[in-house]
């Protein structure tokens, strides 16, 4: 808005309108109506998310630009450039050519000067965004489109005019925020967990989400309560049209979900109603599951539980552990997600109910799920080491100390007999072979105590492991 939030809504004119092609007149007095014209048009600019306006882009054929690239607004009547120095090529949109953009050759330095709304002389030396900023206003007061300047136009997809508030936190949100960004759809903020205790120091340190989006210069936001009134206040002010959640952590609460104009979207790693909740990849791989998917809903109060916009089925590779198969779906989440911002866009967005009769629950793991039990199956074992690999990690014990286990392979049968838990046999440049309940688990990748993650061979060469050892208590 203007000076103290003053400022009327303008209608903004665009391509065809002939105002747009006439030579603005100079302002000869600096009135009063000249400085509500200025407010009416800062109003106007910022609602509709721009960066600039010359007056006759509403309608006004008047000398007159306000501008604000995000270190305030500048506003100049009557403005010339009186020097310009280099050259530099970038992206250009106009909100009186929507839909469109073009790379434009401008001067990369520029002096201008002119009136601000007392009538005073000012002078302003502009670089990089501001340059251009005044270069593309002043182009408008000759009647000049950036189309006219442009090497070459192309059509702006729908879905990057949305305005969109991103709600995530752990390091599988990560790739779906940087491919949101890459594709145009910059979020307007990015709104993850608090700074949280983390690793083996319990150090205090940002959410994989908030170390992204400081890394792509995004405006983050970390309330303690979504429910807060002064966050739902922010919240507000963004005037979101899309709020889009990946595995943020929390419930969002209706006060949230009826902010945005255009609907709340949760990206889910799972083909709902499947594994509905926290840990769906993590309960997938401990299922033994040969396939699962990502599916993005519209949010409800209930969790997981809303209509499906997109579904995409992914299978499951026997290889895959919890790292690999969360980046394989990430990058999935991410196309679905932006083919239905498209959607969302086009005001075409499908609905299919979930059936609640196929709904399953993924509960977040229990520390005591972390524990091998050698006297399970020996596919169970191995499905619990893909489930927590990377990171936690399966854990067992080896003489009184900590083992994690993070890539196993199972086998029908033990070499010789022996009871669960049991080492039955090395397996030099593989690893080493433990007894199962049923079966045997080749054990070909591992973390001791204190140590760094190794193959399970360069393991063996420090540690002096042999048939009859046993692991776990």
């Amino acid at each position: 808005m203007g000076e103290g939030g003053r400022g009327r809504l303008l209608e903004i004119r665009t391509v065809g309108d002939p105002v747009l092609r006439r030579k603005a007149k100079p302002v000869r007095n600096v009135n009063r109506a000249v400085r509500a014209l200025l407010d009416d048009m800062l109003a106007t600019m910022y609602a509709a998310d721009g960066v600039g306006l010359a007056a006759p882009q509403v309608g006004v054929s008047k000398r007159i630009i306000v501008i604000d690239v995000g270190d305030g607004p500048v506003e100049v009547i009557n403005p010339e450039i009186v020097s310009a120095e280099g050259e530099e090529s970038g992206t250009e949109g106009c909100l009186s050519v929507p839909g469109k953009a073009g790379e434009v050759r401008r001067a990369a330095r520029v002096r201008v000067t002119g009136l601000d709304r007392t009538g005073r002389r000012v002078w302003h030396e502009a670089e990089g965004l501001l340059a251009r900023a005044f270069q593309h206003e002043i182009d408008h007061l000759d009647g000049i489109l950036f189309t006219d300047r442009a090497d070459r136009v192309w059509d702006v997809p729908p879905e990057t005019t949305l305005r969109i508030v991103f709600f995530g936190t752990p390091e599988f949100a990560v790739p779906v925020l940087e491919g949101l960004v890459a594709a145009g759809c910059r979020p307007v903020a990015v709104v993850t967990r608090p700074d949280r205790p983390r690793g083996r120091g319990l150090r205090t340190g940002p959410s994989p989400v908030k170390e992204a989006a400081l890394r792509l210069g995004l405006r983050v936001l970390e309330p303690e309560r979504l429910k807060d009134p002064a966050f739902l206040e922010e919240l507000a002010g963004l005037r979101p049209d899309v709020i889009v959640t990946v595995a943020y952590g929390r419930l969002v609460p209706p006060q949230v979900l009826a902010l945005p104009r255009r609907g709340a979207y949760n990206v889910h790693p799972s083909l709902l109603p499947r594994y509905r909740g926290p840990a769906p990849v993590h309960r997938a791989l401990l299922d033994g599951a040969e396939r699962t998917g990502v599916t993005v809903i519209h949010m409800t109060e209930e969790l997981d539980a809303g209509d499906i916009v997109l579904q995409q089925e992914v299978p499951v590779a026997p290889e895959d552990d919890r790292g690999a198969l969360e980046a394989r779906l990430a990058e999935v989440g991410t196309e679905l997600l932006l083919r239905a911002l498209r959607l969302v866009a086009s005001g075409e967005v499908p609905r299919r109910r979930q059936d609640p009769a196929g709904a399953t629950y993924a509960p977040a793991l229990t520390p005591a799920e972390e524990v091998i039990d050698w006297t399970r199956p020996a596919g169970a074992i191995v499905n619990q080491v893909r489930a927590l690999a990377p990171a936690p990690g399966a854990r067992t014990s080896l003489a009184g100390r900590v083992l994690k286990i993070l890539r196993a392979e199972a086998e029908d049968a033990a070499p010789t007999p022996a009871a669960p838990g049991t080492v039955v046999a090395l397996r030099p440049g593989a690893g080493f072979v433990v007894a199962a309940g049923e079966g045997a688990v080749l054990v070909r990748r591992v973390k001791p105590a204190g140590g760094r993650e190794m193959e399970a061979a360069d393991f063996l060469n420090g540690h002096p492991l042999r048939p009859g050892d046993r692991l776990g208590s």
